[in-house]
């Protein structure tokens, strides 16, 4: 079985002058329903194998507070700039080139290829994650590189209050 988890990066103010979009900050009720939901996480025992974030501070913010609340090394979380302003597909690529010995991946990123990418593994159509949300979705494969093959099932999703 191989588990994503999509993460769509935490509230961040629109159009801040003088600061590039991948720059933006965190809210300060961002940060805090970030907190929430990773520590609702780590409540269930929820655990991944790698979290991986796109390089854009809103969303390397977020996956840092997901990684702290959640007792994930903080060492082990991976920047991958290819996850800013990328396609569902392509995110889907990098997905299935993952090293089948994990089993389970988190990723931080942005919409709309968060939600398109959970609307892709799902089969739904026009759902939008909330910022700080999660989307669990299991697959029965023991390969990333078939996960277009199987069927995706919804095991939560967590958007918090």
């Amino acid at each position: 079985m191989k588990t994503i988890y999509l993460v769509r990066h935490a509230k961040s103010p629109k159009d801040e002058k003088g600061i590039n979009d991948w720059e933006r900050p965190l809210t300060v009720a961002g940060i805090k329903k970030a907190q929430d939901i990773a520590q609702k996480l780590y409540r269930k025992k929820i655990e991944a194998g790698r979290m991986v974030s796109s390089h854009a501070f809103r969303a390397l913010n977020t996956a840092l507070i997901f990684a702290i609340n959640m007792r994930y090394p903080v060492s082990a979380l991976e920047i991958n700039s290819s996850l800013y302003e990328k396609k569902a597909s392509e995110i889907l690529d990098m997905l299935k080139k993952q090293d089948d010995s994990v089993s389970s991946i988190m990723i931080f990123g942005h919409n709309p290829s968060i939600s398109n990418l959970s609307n892709l593994l799902t089969g739904k159509k026009g759902e939008d994650l909330p910022t700080s949300a999660v989307i669990a979705i299991r697959f029965a494969t023991e390969k990333w590189s078939d996960l277009e093959k199987a069927k995706g099932k919804v095991l939560f999703t967590e958007q918090g209050k």
